[in-house]
């Protein structure tokens, strides 16, 4: 390792570090780019990245390989500019195509692993991509709406050995495994800076599509030296990364932050809650995310001396006072708190002394980071003291920290960022000591096993189902803490639709953590003078006694 490594060696404290090594971060590294590069100088031959087949990749190689596949993807006509999405599991080479996309100057659009037919079709559309690096083991998907997608310039499939001459893209393709060996010796050097986008990644609509948030190279820096910071994370921690890598969760929040950290990160394909305190003994895992019910799901497994049975290990996570107090007690780890977004990334989380005392009030937040300015305001504009409840906003304290637009979208964007600050929609309070609390989202976008979900969206393939006329969607809540997805369905003239068939038609038409587990047949929905659906109304009823579940 490089003597002149960065960050700075970790002492426990009860702050943060101050501003101006957040500002040496983005000096150092004013774009993912350089963090790559700098960091395979520091780190050299040490292991970065290992995956769950046993394959390792250190810094060094990890810049090498991403380089000669920048390499193989201006040969096939991807250029500074181009928008790339990636459909893929959990792997090295999603990783290396993400740095791969930025090192030739295009701007990576993420794909989540779920979506299937219209979702597939609008993730790519709105994000303006023309080039698309696709999983083998999702190209049927692919390959279903790909008329629909014309506009996609060439396919690079990973996963050579596991395709057949029948089931190939008809538009130009390329296997990635074949692009790793390509020369990057007359590859151009191109200088993103912190400003510039490093990736776009959709999040839930409430009243409308989804939207495709533009985050920044600065704002993935920061964040990821913000977690170092509050986790104590260096050179001697695992970070465990299970969560999907098209999420910023995963993307910035482990496998940059890890590498800021000088660390190690176990990258494995998807959480599983029954062998996860095996890997944490197996990798000697320090540091892990626990967003949505992970933890839930880990208090469901039989108690055994595993979960208690490894060294210090801290949750990256938030959840409420009782999970917080349970998940401490019973597997003897310590946790971050935190509050973030796709468009602030994590802007709020505590020092790493409160964390490791286990100082933290369960369910707290934690005070915002030096990178950020976070406050509460009324419906009015005006700012509140400690103790009221209000909307949580955001904005930059160092430049170009949080996400820059909409893509496509001027107007949201415009209405996100009113009076300067970001709105995001979700509501809180500071108490006495400083601690951000978060209380309940303000908005319809549904929360469900991790995943942001647009009642929008959902509400408009419902209505493609010729038996339903009208059909509201909400969150209901779950025994397991977050939402479970309610449909209340207005049936055409004549119908007899039943569950069942709206079931299975959900299952053909939209991604798996959408697909409604309650229904519920009324005779009319409620609405406004102006034809608006009161929601808030069906919310207040939720779930009846004659709603149909569809585990029971």
């Amino acid at each position: 390792m490089a003597d002149n490594f960065f960050p700075p060696p970790h002492e426990p404290k009860n702050g943060f570090f101050e501003t101006g090594v957040y500002q040496d971060a983005l000096n150092r590294y004013p774009t993912v780019v350089d963090l790559v590069a700098q960091k395979a100088e520091e780190n050299g031959d040490r292991v970065w990245l290992e995956f769950q087949d046993g394959r390792t990749f250190t810094y060094r190689h990890v810049y090498r390989k991403g380089r000669q596949l920048a390499a193989g993807f201006r040969e096939k006509g991807v250029r500074p500019g181009d928008h790339v999405a990636i459909f893929s599991m959990n792997r090295p080479e999603w990783i290396l195509s993400y740095f791969s996309i930025l090192m030739i100057g295009g701007i990576p659009v993420t794909v989540n692993t779920g979506f299937i037919r219209d979702p597939l079709v609008y993730n790519l559309t709105a994000s303006g991509s023309g080039f698309v690096v696709v999983d083998s083991r999702l190209l049927d998907r692919y390959l279903e709406i790909e008329k629909q997608v014309d506009f996609i310039r060439h396919v690079f499939v990973i996963g050579k050995d596991s395709i057949t001459e029948r089931k190939v893209p008809s538009t130009r393709f390329s296997f990635v495994e074949d692009l790793l060996d390509t020369c990057p010796a007359d590859l151009p050097e191109v200088k993103p800076n912190g400003m510039d986008a490093c990736a776009m990644i959709l999040t839930s609509g409430t009243t409308g599509p989804s939207k495709v948030v533009a985050d920044c190279h600065a704002q993935f820096i920061s964040t990821a030296i913000f977690l170092v910071d509050a986790g104590a994370m260096g050179p001697e921690s695992v970070v465990y990364t299970y969560l999907p890598l098209f999420h910023i969760m995963a993307l910035d929040m482990a496998a940059l932050t890890s590498m800021m950290a000088n660390a190690k990160m176990v990258l494995v394909e998807s959480f599983d809650p029954s062998v996860f305190w095996e890997h944490v003994q197996k990798y000697k895992i320090s540091h892990f995310p626990a967003v949505g019910p992970i933890l839930e799901m880990l208090f469901k497994q039989p108690e055994s001396k595993l979960e208690k049975g490894h060294g210090p290990l801290t949750a990256v996570a938030y959840c409420s006072r009782e999970i917080w107090t349970l998940a401490q007690e019973r597997f003897g780890i310590s946790i971050t708190g935190g509050y973030g977004s796709t468009e602030i990334g994590i802007a709020v989380s505590s020092p790493s002394g409160i964390n490791q005392a286990w100082k933290n009030p369960p369910g707290s937040c934690g005070f915002p980071g030096p990178h950020v300015e976070v406050n509460i305001m009324d419906e009015n504009g005006t700012l509140l003291p400690p103790g009221k409840t209000g909307e949580i906003i955001v904005r930059s304290k160092i430049p170009w920290t949080i996400f820059s637009e909409y893509y496509g979208m001027p107007e949201a964007t415009a209405v996100a960022f009113k009076g300067l600050w970001f709105h995001t929609g979700d509501a809180g309070y500071f108490d006495a000591d400083g601690y951000l609390y978060f209380v309940d989202r303000l908005k319809d976008a549904i929360r469900r096993k991790g995943e942001n979900i647009s009642s929008y969206e959902v509400e408009q393939i419902l209505l493609k189902h010729p038996a339903i006329s009208d059909v509201m969607v909400m969150p209901a809540a779950c025994e397991v803490g977050e939402d479970e997805v309610l449909a209340v369905i207005v049936r055409a003239p004549g119908s007899s639709l039943t569950p069942e068939e709206i079931v299975r038609y959900s299952k053909e038409n939209m991604p798996h953590f959408w697909v409604p587990r309650f229904l519920r047949f009324v005779d009319r929905l409620p609405r406004t003078p102006t034809g608006k659906i009161e929601k808030f109304k069906m919310k207040k009823e939720g779930v009846t006694s004659d709603t149909f579940d569809r585990r029971k």
